[in-house]
């Protein structure tokens, strides 16, 4: 492993380290990027606050810490960030480039990056997200690497003038502390960070600051928060609601009105009286009742009050408007059908993808990009190193939609190959050797046509052949095949097709006694539940009992298949002693490999089912989707029982060649299939893994790739 790590950092400084200052690339060249010597010198005028200059800083149009209360205060606003926040990186991201070792090179500065700061790039990335969705900006600073500090050992990096170090590590700075001095042209002079409580204010270079921002006006260093103009409908909601508190508070008990005396001489009320009664009225609790003689009368005012329902829906509304949510993303789903609801979503969608966008173009321009030419890999002089960050979809019916109307458009003959793929995200270029058709397609479909040719010949002769080798019970042979036949047959072929047959029988009856299991779950649940029905845990048993079953299964298969292949290297070595294999080691590291391979089908498995049972609506497609999915997804088992006892074969081949002492083996291939042909011109030094593990072993010996069954050779004295 040290040597790997060494081996590739002596890659990376002799082929692609900068030299000459930073100005240059090893072998490759690169542009002069001091900005002294490169900046075009902005005109034409901008707005800016007191005339501009290095002693004017100006701040954000928006009110941030306003911003920053109504999130801490608001139960709307934060939940509306907080469902913002967690859309932008919902589906994930990852990094794309046509160069390994430029995207191996930016991958290794970031995880350095994230040891020697403690901030993991995940937690970077989402917190710009997090600052461009509440306030449209978001202001890193960039750490310096004196001395070569905090950069990872060996590895080069130049940085880029007029900075005199290259960067060490990002850190977020919170918005409102920041103020921005330009020219009059708007050339960005000083960044200033301001905190309560620090002695002076701490002032930045414009290279060591990345401003990333969204809804930037022209002429304006601050984008516009998005949430802005909202804090006053919010501001106008809290007040209705308080004024139907109080119109609540205040005619939630009724109104009354005493009337002590009546109209006749002699009858009327005197002062103690009305005392007395205001007394027992004071001190009356709120369920009691008094008792009044006939001169005293209790009657409800009745009040006329204005209906405020409808002025707090319409604020609400407004509110939701401004936000753009909707009461079903509030977790109010009783007045909204699914239909509503993705209109609704869609245009969440679209907000967040608009972010996304500036998000990818800003970090691959002040993050990606820099990073990448201080290591010499200069995306404008090769476009080779360009190494782009990017979204995942986070609509993914849509884009199921998008991917069937593409398909739509090849099998209508509209768009080409490479259009294709183009539009599906791929790279145009591909090895069409890999694909299904060639892999598997072609064979089957050769195999029928080959049948139908030979159909007719075959019942033609059928009968004179019947004559000469009369059929019975030990086929067309006058007796059972003697043991000695089978020497004429390759032991490697024997294996794949007796073994794979067995294994791969045994392996669908487990799978449909799982699918079987599944069905009946689901039905279960079906007469109990209502739809959409969630992921049956019940089912989660069955799966757990059959990886076990099948795992069994594998490892009685794989056993004899490598006991095959150690078999098979004695005879081909002319030796008369055993080899000195671990078997148990051995079986062990194929057991983990095939755990692996299903771990990987159940995956697939519960989340397919989980998502389709989630949308099925209906009994019938409930029970559709459970045969579909695992309809599909039963081929898997079939290229793993071929590909499984295939490495198990020459694993054991291998291992009893190299116990031997022998020095070279070779796959052996006649077929269309490139990866196979290129790794069979190749000879495969014993030697060299003979100071590795068995693991390691096992992953370095075809099969090559999934369904490949190509069989190692022994090669005496490294013959070609």
């Amino acid at each position: 492993m040290a040597k790997l790590w060494n081996q590739m950092i002596k890659n990376f400084t002799l082929k692609n380290a900068p030299s000459d200052g930073g100005t240059s690339t090893g072998g490759v060249g690169a542009l002069n990027r001091d900005p002294k010597a490169i900046q075009v010198k902005r005109v034409g005028y901008q707005y800016v606050d007191g005339g501009g200059g290095r002693d004017s800083f100006e701040g954000p149009q928006a009110d941030f810490a306003l911003i920053d209360t109504a999130i801490q205060r608001d139960s709307y606003i934060m939940q509306t960030m907080m469902k913002y926040s967690e859309l932008v990186f919902k589906s994930g991201w990852y990094f794309a480039g046509k160069n390994d070792q430029s995207l191996l090179y930016l991958k290794l500065r970031l995880e350095m990056m994230a040891v020697a700061t403690g901030v993991p790039t995940e937690e970077l990335f989402q917190g710009i997200a997090d600052d461009i969705v509440r306030y449209g900006n978001c202001f890193i600073a960039k750490a310096r690497a004196k001395n070569g500090v905090g950069l990872p050992p060996g590895l080069a990096a130049v940085p880029i003038l007029p900075a005199k170090d290259p960067i060490a590590g990002y850190f977020r700075l919170p918005p409102n502390t920041i103020t921005i001095s330009r020219d009059i042209n708007g050339t960005i002079l000083k960044y200033r960070q301001e905190v309560d409580g620090a002695d002076k204010p701490t002032d930045f270079n414009p290279e060591d600051i990345i401003h990333i921002s969204v809804n930037r006006p022209v002429g304006r260093p601050f984008g516009l928060p998005w949430i802005a103009p909202v804090l006053e409908d919010v501001r106008l909601l809290r007040k209705v609601e308080e004024n139907a508190a109080l119109l609540l508070y205040r005619h939630i008990f009724p109104l009354l009105s005493y009337t002590v005396g009546i109209d006749k001489p002699g009858y009327e009320a005197s002062d103690d009286e009305l005392a007395e009664l205001q007394s027992v009225i004071e001190n009356m609790p709120t369920d009691g009742a008094i008792v009044l003689p006939e001169r005293h009368k209790i009657e409800a005012v009745k009040m006329s009050t204005i209906d405020g329902k409808p002025y707090l829906e319409y604020f609400e509304q407004r509110v939701f408007t401004g936000l753009g949510m909707s009461s079903v993303d509030m977790g109010r789903g009783d007045t909204a059908n699914r239909n509503t609801a993705d209109a609704m979503g869609g245009i969440k969608a679209d907000r967040v993808k608009g972010w996304q966008k500036a998000l990818q173009v800003q970090i691959d321009k002040y993050i990606v990009d820099e990073i990448l030419i201080e290591g010499g890999f200069d995306p404008l002089v090769n476009l080779e190193f360009d190494v782009n960050f990017i979204f995942e979809e986070i609509e993914q019916e849509r884009k199921i939609a998008k991917e069937n109307h593409t398909l739509l458009k090849w099998n209508s003959n509209v768009a080409s190959f490479e259009e294709v793929r183009h539009e599906l995200g791929y790279d145009p270029t591909v090895d069409e050797s890999r694909l299904q058709f060639a892999m598997i397609g072609m064979a089957v479909a050769e195999h029928g046509a080959q049948l139908a040719t030979s159909q007719d010949s075959e019942s033609t002769a059928k009968e004179t052949d019947n004559k000469n080798a009369p059929e019975n019970q030990n086929g067309k042979k006058s007796a059972p095949k003697k043991a000695t036949e089978s020497l004429t047959e390759s032991v490697f072929e024997r294996v794949m097709s007796e073994g794979r047959n067995a294994l791969q029988e045994s392996l669908l009856e487990s799978y449909r006694l799982l699918e079987s299991d599944t069905l009946g779950v689901v039905e279960a649940h079906i007469k109990k539940q209502t739809f959409p029905i969630k992921e049956p845990k019940e089912w989660l048993a069955s799966l757990h009992f059959s990886k076990d079953k099948m795992l069994r299964t594998i490892q009685h298969s794989t056993q004899s298949a490598i006991a095959e292949g150690i078999a098979q290297a004695r005879t081909d070595t002319g030796r008369t002693d055993h080899p000195d294999v671990s078997r148990m080691k051995a079986v062990r590291v194929v057991k983990d490999y095939a755990s692996e391979s299903l771990d990987n089908i159940e995956k697939v498995l519960k989340s397919t089912l989980s998502e389709r049972l989630k949308s099925s609506k209906n009994k019938e497609e409930a029970i559709l989707a459970v045969k579909g999915i695992f309809g599909s997804t039963n081929h898997r088992l079939t290229f793993m029982s071929k590909t499984l006892l295939a490495k198990s074969y020459n694993f054991g081949y291998a291992l009893s060649l190299m116990k031997y002492g022998e020095e070279h083996a070779r796959s052996v291939y006649e077929g269309s299939c490139l990866t196979c042909q290129e790794k069979a011109k190749e000879l495969i030094s014993l030697q060299q893994y003979s100071s590795l593990d068995e693991i390691a072993i096992f992953y370095r010996i075809p099969s090559w790739h999934p369904n490949c069954d190509c069989p190692l050779e022994y090669v005496e004295g490294g013959e070609k």
